[in-house]
């Protein structure tokens, strides 16, 4: 499920993507993105999609672009699934705030909590002093002292998964871009164990590979650093997805390859 109910609608953005497209393209469009958010991603089978929206069947040769094939087998289209990816960076951020502020109450309490037990610890002791002189020990007065709770369990360490997922994706741009451009290290960067940990970013990142070596990526004569490929901007979300949703596409360059390859 989506976990929110709505998501970020960026009407320029849309437009653009579907110039020239008639109301009943965008009808079914709108629809399809509502569904796929709302149920993590979309059947392939198109008499199902008939049932999720009448009539998508005459406009699926213009739609079928922007829905590929995903994990699980569903279609999904890759800038929504970004939007869903910074949605729940945004409720994580959220819920860790929120801890933080009970903690910090939680302390302020418990300080409070030690004065007033230090002072009837103090009273106490003044109180047996008066009764019998001062004789006995100081063991009941300890009694009321606060203690403070015991150290939290730190966080359990990185497991094997990012580790395997970082020789699986090392391996791919290696493959794709020989020994001149390899990434060498066996044990993945700060930045890409933040991308690893996030859901479907590995496979994302092993589609833009191929076409980034292609040449769809305007502006990169040079394949991106490490640390590009990985990055991750607040507001726009991974450099992968961006990529994947045609950020940097140029196509003049692709129109000039088309042409060379027919020559």
């Amino acid at each position: 499920m989506a976990g929110s109910s709505w998501f970020a609608f960026f009407g320029r953005d849309f437009l653009a993507a579907t110039l020239g497209w008639s109301a009943e393209e965008r009808g079914h469009y709108i629809t399809l993105l509502v569904a796929q958010w709302e149920q993590d991603g979309l059947p392939k089978e198109m008499k199902r999609l008939e049932l999720i929206s009448p009539g998508v069947s005459k406009c699926w040769s213009t739609l079928a672009e922007k829905f590929p094939h995903g994990k699980g087998g569903k279609l999904r289209n890759v800038r929504l699934e970004h939007e869903r990816h910074l949605a729940h960076e945004r409720s994580e951020r959220a819920r860790q705030s929120a801890s933080k502020r009970w903690a910090k109450a939680a302390e302020s309490k418990a300080d409070a909590s030690q004065d007033d037990s230090q002072q009837v610890a103090q009273q106490c002791s003044a109180e047996c002093s008066e009764q019998c002189g001062g004789t006995c020990s100081d063991d009941a007065a300890m009694t009321m002292s606060y203690s403070p709770p015991p150290t939290p369990t730190p966080p359990p360490a990185l497991g094997d998964e990012i580790g395997d997922d970082w020789a699986t994706l090392r391996r791919a741009w290696n493959d794709a871009w020989g020994p001149k451009r390899q990434w060498r290290s066996t044990e993945p960067p700060p930045e890409a164990v933040a991308r690893l940990q996030e859901p479907g970013w590995l496979q994302e990142a092993i589609r833009a590979i191929p076409e980034i070596k292609s040449g769809m990526c305007a502006g990169y004569k040079t394949p991106p650093t490490l640390r590009q490929f990985c990055g991750r901007d607040v507001e726009r979300g991974s450099w992968v997805a961006r990529m994947l949703g045609g950020e940097f596409t140029d196509d003049a360059r692709g129109r000039r390859r088309e042409k060379q390859e027919v020559a």
